[in-house]
């Protein structure tokens, strides 16, 4: 679609702010970056404006308005005569896709949600690169939903059930079936983010075939409170599932834990090795990713990340502020954005940490170098 239609009427404010890049903002940089320094694809805020595009160390970010905040980015390899590409996903309960060039700063495609369909904030692409698959739901029922729509007119080809309430992250497995994980909370664009249903909230991971919409498989855990959330794959096949704890009591959350690991047909919570998380864990597990033969998580609002073997030991962490963002590349780099500082670790004894002008939103990707 080119026309942005008058039903979601504030996004037509976008139109305006086609390719404009972030002025206005300054950078800088605890060390200077390395000539590999990390390019890195995510979304930001400054004021009241949401933003996406490129961040690279010691250079000013650029990017493209948005109209609402954004949260997963997701890259599109680029093909003979293509350039690369990304799909921008807004949050939950979504109501705008966009397709990119992420290099040039410039928008391609603009998307607004089809009558009570709403996004859950993420994406993957399907076997072919030809079509995508988004979480959604059905702003009528609160059913979950997925989507399989064309990768270059953004339009829907087609839609079945997720498996559950709150379809979030989902992965294409090796077999060509889609990983969804339903996080069980119900969010609709009339109430905002309120939480609509945390008392019955069933969240599980749905494993679905792609060309029926079959469920094949489920799996639960047993504490109805801990949200399944974000997914990623160790190269043994093994599943990393980022948690949120959504008890009613405080302390509750603090004791929760914040990796859950599917292996096999076994799905389990990761204990903290102490019997009591880090410091200012609250139970908000952010982004997960595999990097350096590692699960990696990231804890907002403690400040650090934390990272466990494929097997769920091994436990380490590490001090950064608003630790929200992860990428990784090859699964060799990782980098870890926070309210201040960026973290890139490339297999060296320390970390190099570069300062950010402004903090990076929920996600991000790692571009390749020229």
């Amino acid at each position: 679609m080119t026309v942005l239609p008058s039903r979601r009427a504030f996004l037509g404010q976008a139109a305006a702010v086609l390719g404009v890049a972030c002025s206005g903002m300054h950078t800088w940089a605890a060390t200077p970056p390395p000539p590999d320094a990390p390019r890195v694809l995510t979304a930001w805020m400054r004021g009241e404006q949401s933003w996406a595009g490129v961040w690279t160390p010691g250079q000013t970010p650029r990017g493209i308005a948005l109209p609402a905040r954004a949260h997963q980015l997701l890259l599109v390899p680029g093909t003979q005569g293509t350039p690369l590409q990304a799909l921008v996903l807004a949050r939950r309960p979504g109501e705008y896709l966009l397709r990119m060039d992420p290099l040039r700063g410039k928008a391609l495609q603009w998307h607004t949600m089809e009558d009570d369909r709403y996004l859950g904030g993420h994406a993957a692409l399907s076997a072919n690169g030809n079509t995508f698959f988004t979480t959604e739901t059905d702003g009528d029922t609160g059913q979950g939903l997925i989507a399989e729509r064309d990768q270059h007119t953004l339009e829907k080809i087609r839609e079945f059930l997720s498996g559950g309430i709150g379809p979030h992250a989902l992965l294409l497995e090796p077999a060509g079936t889609l990983m969804v994980a339903n996080g069980g909370i119900l969010n609709l664009p009339e109430t905002g983010r309120r939480k609509l249903n945390i008392g019955r909230m069933d969240s599980n991971l749905t494993r679905l075939d792609v060309a029926s919409g079959q469920v094949l498989a489920q799996y639960r855990l047993a504490d109805h409170y801990l949200s399944l959330r974000h997914l990623a794959f160790a190269p043994d096949g093994t599943l990393g599932i980022a948690l949120q704890a959504e008890h009613p009591q405080p302390l509750d959350r603090e004791r929760a834990p914040a990796l859950a690991l599917l292996k096999g047909e076994e799905l389990r919570t990761v204990d903290w090795e102490t019997r009591q998380a880090p410091s200012a864990w609250d139970g908000y597990a952010g982004d997960v990713c595999w990097a350096e033969g590692r699960f990696w998580v990231s804890a907002p609002h403690a400040g650090w990340l934390a990272s466990w073997s494929a097997a769920g030991d091994e436990l380490h962490t590490q001090a950064l502020v608003g630790a929200g963002a992860l990428a990784a590349h090859s699964g060799r780099w990782i980098v870890g954005g926070g309210t201040a500082a960026l973290l890139y670790r490339s297999h060296t004894p320390q970390p190099q940490r570069f300062g950010v002008p402004l903090p990076w939103d929920n996600h991000a990707a790692l571009l390749p170098h020229a």
